[in-house]
């Protein structure tokens, strides 16, 4: 089938060299091959007797017929319509040669009969033209028949093969019912296929139009059509609406550029790109369309999407800005000033120092006038330290009360002066709200990169020598005695704080007696042997257990071990004396403080009145009215108060009139 298929060209994809339909050189193969086999036969049953006849010329005759048709053949895919006009030369050379070579005029006349498939064979293989053409050239061989015109005088032959009739009837008849039937039955599928693909694009255009309406016209997005040139050659209603285009835009004369600016038709992103249009934003996607040479814009409003990416931006802005900045004083922060302490370190190996300034009447002004005091007296210094003369540089706040800056290495011989310059600057009287308030500022100083090669390593050291700041030295430089010194307090701090936890703290009660040596009252002190230090001194850990916050839970454990001991004296019917406890200030300024205190004398039966409170003259004078409530509760409750280290600050024996 397929030797068939490709032998006869049946199928009808494609078209030959000359680019003609392939169903058509199909229909022609068909002829010229049904053709040069008629002729063959004929030729060899007519051999014999022509050559007994002495006809040579009419073999000569049949084997050219017969060697032209193969050769047609054979030239019919390259050659298409030279083999197609000279197949009809054959047809009228055959009606011909039988008008000149047979002696009876009525068959001659049949012969003829052969042109008259010329029209049909041409209108199949060669148009309308060709067959209007051969149809008027058949007048001649109606002409002869008509008017009985005998041919074969011309040739002078009075003789023919005696079953010429035959030869010629069953020519004509095997030529118009094969020959002819073939090619037109071939034409005839080729049209069926044709109108079938015809359908088929019929249908798939209906398609394409119904695509084109949902996709093009009927979308919701606006969309625009541009030729290879970037000219807008159409658009749907909603890019009319939208963009203001109107029915002159379609001529294909105006730019798309014209109309978005953002727009560059010849270097636009794959993926697309964002633009502006006016008030909005629109993401615009260029679509190709290769079978028609065109591009499709489609835009979509992406202006809320847009306004949303700018809000979180702006957030991210604003929440990275907030992140090196202090909420409480809106100066910059540690990670600020690491960050860009580091970015120092990292553009050049120059040294410098990082000095830590806090002023050293922070608490008391704290306690005094509140936090929001020391948070304007904060920014007012990171003011005054920006403006001051020596420029130090990337000024900011720490630790919430400290603040943190840069000094060249060039004031190294001269840094004494420098910082107290700094710190006449810093300690000069602020006035706030009517409040007059005074500073005095000390210094810890640590340098780069003798005492760190990293911000936070250099800035720790900074904060660990200002803890050996003092007011006979008011500022102080890192060096590795102190930082030895300061670990071991952490140490102690650690220690202590699980001592507090496992009850390791002993109580010892010192006697308090007159000048006679009577016995008035007891003092209870508290003592610790560590397993691990051995006995560490009072003066020792008490400043530590305060520096650390864990005086508190200490006074706490000696209250507890105080009232246990008297309730013991009590049930051995000793005598009972007044047992006085220091109380710090951290202690007397917790709102549980009293509260704690009646609980812990409930829970083992003592009474207030054994117990004596030793408040320091700070305790007092921290807040005076809060201190005045709190001493009047405790001696409605039946505590004895008094006032130690009387003298030590800003004392006054008046003021004691103030308390009961």
């Amino acid at each position: 089938m397929n030797f068939l298929n490709n032998f006869f060209l049946l199928k009808d994809e494609g078209t030959s060299e000359n680019g003609v339909p392939n169903w058509r050189v199909s229909a022609l193969r068909i002829i010229l091959f049904s053709g040069a086999f008629l002729s063959l036969a004929v030729f060899i049953d007519t051999l014999v007797p022509l050559l007994e006849l002495h006809l040579i010329f009419t073999i000569g005759v049949t084997s050219t017929f017969l060697g032209v048709m193969l050769t047609l053949f054979w030239l019919s895919t390259r050659y298409y319509h030279f083999c197609a006009h000279s197949l009809h030369v054959m047809i009228i050379a055959a009606s011909l040669s039988c008008n000149l070579l047979l002696v009876d005029l009525s068959l001659a006349q049949v012969s003829s009969m052969f042109m008259y498939a010329s029209p049909l064979i041409a209108l199949m293989l060669l148009g309308g033209r060709a067959a209007l053409f051969y149809g008027i050239l058949n007048i001649v061989p109606f002409y002869i028949i008509l008017n009985d015109i005998d041919l074969s005088e011309l040739t002078g032959i009075n003789e023919q093969l005696p079953d010429a009739s035959l030869y010629i009837l069953g020519l004509i008849f095997l030529f118009f019912n094969i020959c002819i039937p073939l090619a037109v039955a071939r034409t005839i599928v080729a049209a069926k296929r044709l109108n079938q693909e015809t359908q088929k694009s019929n249908d798939y255009l209906k398609g394409k139009n119904s695509l084109y309406r949902v996709f093009f016209a009927e979308s919701r997005r606006p969309k625009v059509i541009v030729n290879e040139d970037g000219l807008i050659t159409d658009f749907n209603k909603q890019a009319g609406d939208i963009f203001g285009l109107d029915e002159s835009t379609r001529s294909g004369c105006q730019s798309i550029s014209n109309w978005f600016p953002d727009i560059n038709h010849a270097k636009l992103p794959t993926g697309g790109k964002i633009i502006r249009h006016e008030h909005t934003y629109q993401q615009v996607v260029r679509l190709e369309v290769p079978e028609a040479s065109s591009y499709v814009y489609e835009f979509v409003d992406c202006t809320q999407e847009k306004t949303l990416e700018s809000n979180l931006t702006f957030l991210e802005q604003e929440n990275r800005r907030l992140r090196y900045l202090d909420t409480q004083t809106n100066l910059p922060n540690s990670d600020w000033f690491e960050l860009q302490c580091n970015k120092l370190i990292s553009k050049s190996d120059r040294e410098f120092f990082v000095v830590v300034a806090q002023s050293e009447s922070e608490d008391y002004l704290r306690l005094k006038y509140g936090e929001s005091v020391i948070r304007k007296l904060l920014a007012s210094s990171y003011s005054r330290l920006k403006k001051h003369r020596q420029q130090p540089r990337l000024t900011a706040t720490i630790a919430l009360n400290k603040l943190v800056f840069i000094l060249p290495k060039t004031v190294e011989n001269e840094l004494k002066d420098v910082l107290l310059d700094i710190k006449n600057s810093l300690d000069k009287e602020y006035t706030f709200q009517g409040i007059k308030c005074q500073q005095s500022f000390q210094f810890g100083v640590a340098r780069f990169p003798k005492h760190g090669e990293t911000a936070d390593v250099v800035v720790s050291r900074a904060l660990e020598a200002k803890k050996f700041a003092s007011v006979n030295q008011f500022y102080h430089l890192y060096d590795t005695e102190n930082s030895e010194e300061f670990m071991e307090r952490h140490e102690i701090s650690i220690l202590l704080d699980e001592a507090i936890q496992n009850d390791e703290l002993d109580v010892c009660f010192q006697p308090k007696v007159t000048a006679d040596g009577t016995c008035v009252g007891l003092e209870a002190l508290a003592r610790w042997d560590s397993p691990v230090l051995g006995s560490i001194s009072p003066a020792i850990f008490i400043p530590i257990a305060e520096e650390y916050r864990m005086i508190s839970r200490l006074t706490d454990l000696i209250v507890q071990k105080v009232c246990a001991q008297i309730s013991l004296w009590k049930k051995n019917d000793f005598p009972l004396l007044p047992v006085a406890i220091n109380i710090s200030l951290l202690d007397f300024s917790q709102p549980d403080f009293i509260s704690k205190l009646v609980k812990y004398l409930a829970d083992f039966s003592v009474k207030p009145s054994q117990i004596e409170l030793e408040l320091t003259e700070t305790c007092l004078e921290s807040d005076r009215v809060n201190s005045l409530e709190l001493m009047n509760e405790l001696k409605s409750w039946g505590f004895k108060v008094s006032v130690d280290d009387f003298g030590v600050g800003y004392s006054s024996v008046t003021r004691l009139a103030y308390y009961p």
